[in-house]
């Protein structure tokens, strides 16, 4: 059993094989994240395909790199309006995003990410959050080189929300007794009632702490077994084993040793064995953990 806990299902053009390539690699359930209306409807379509064996479940959103172009041709809250309309569509939407503030800037004069643009991404991700405490699900965050403004956004929304996932369940972590002193001390949801997870995770161990402390999972991708991801490897050792999530980002952010090939589901055993190493845990052991934290987490 393994959760691949983020995926693009949507973008992938041969989508029978990399499911079956998943499900003979014993991929249990894959989340397939939207990036844009048009994104999160085709991920609805491919979790209510329900296929026999790898479960699929979809999170719907916009991308803050997306967010400027439905903004343009709808409007904000029609956006809003139209990931309203999709949740209802679907009993297999278990959260909101890929959500989140994207400030990345080349080494060029020209910046990528404009004043404007900057703008439209705090009115989306707000109004996303926003969506997320209203309907009772988790958010999927998307954040780089936004750190501070991210914290400060959900601190501001944090006692706005409604406690714990959609459906969500206590699924206590018992079957691996011996790892139990390497848990948070706080349960999910105790404290913070805004909830979700940072994707694919690329900051440090002073960004992880203020994410824990917000009640948020952490969820590791390929990039965490690149060479020069010191920092991220120390997060990966370090956040309680409560709050970890796997994932792939597929068909994106391929491990080691399949960096710059097209990534897929079945790859997330890269990553958790990976973590397993890292923090001296059998395969066996971090794939149950993690698994159970998505399954807390999403309520699936």
């Amino acid at each position: 059993m393994l959760v691949d806990s983020h995926a693009h299902l949507d973008s992938v053009e041969d989508l029978g094989t990399v499911l079956g390539h998943a499900r003979s690699e014993g991929i249990s359930e894959i989340i397939t994240a939207g990036t844009s209306i048009e994104s999160s409807r085709k991920c609805v379509e491919i979790a209510e395909q329900r296929r026999i064996g790898t479960r699929i479940y979809a999170t719907i959103g916009i991308h803050p790199q997306d967010g400027e172009n439905e903004i343009k041709n709808l409007g904000l809250y029609q956006c809003i309006n139209s990931l309203i309309q999709i949740t209802k569509t679907s009993d297999r939407v278990i959260g909101i995003g890929e959500t989140g503030l994207d400030y990345y800037e080349t080494g060029d004069t020209k910046q990528v990410t404009s004043k404007d643009d900057k703008k439209n991404q705090r009115e989306l991700f707000r109004e996303q959050v926003k969506l997320a405490v209203q309907l009772k699900l988790p958010l999927v965050i998307h954040c780089r080189n936004a750190w501070e403004e991210t914290f400060s956004l959900l601190t501001r929304h944090n006692h706005y929300s409604s406690s714990g996932a959609k459906r969500n369940r206590e699924v206590p972590i018992k079957k691996f007794s011996t790892s139990l002193s390497t848990m948070s001390s706080r349960p999910n949801g105790s404290n913070n009632k805004l909830t979700g997870v940072f994707h694919s995770w690329t900051g440090d161990w002073n960004a992880a702490r203020k994410a824990l402390d917000l009640g948020f999972y952490i969820s590791f991708s390929g990039i965490v077994t690149f060479k020069n991801a010191q920092e991220i490897q120390e997060v990966a050792q370090k956040v309680p084993l409560d709050r970890i999530l796997l994932e792939t980002d597929s068909p994106y952010l391929s491990p080691e040793p399949l960096r710059g090939k097209t990534n897929e589901p079945k790859n997330v055993k890269i990553v958790a064995q990976f973590v397993a190493d890292l923090r001296h845990l059998s395969f066996e052991e971090i794939a149950g953990i993690t698994s159970e934290n998505a399954g807390r987490l999403f309520g699936i």
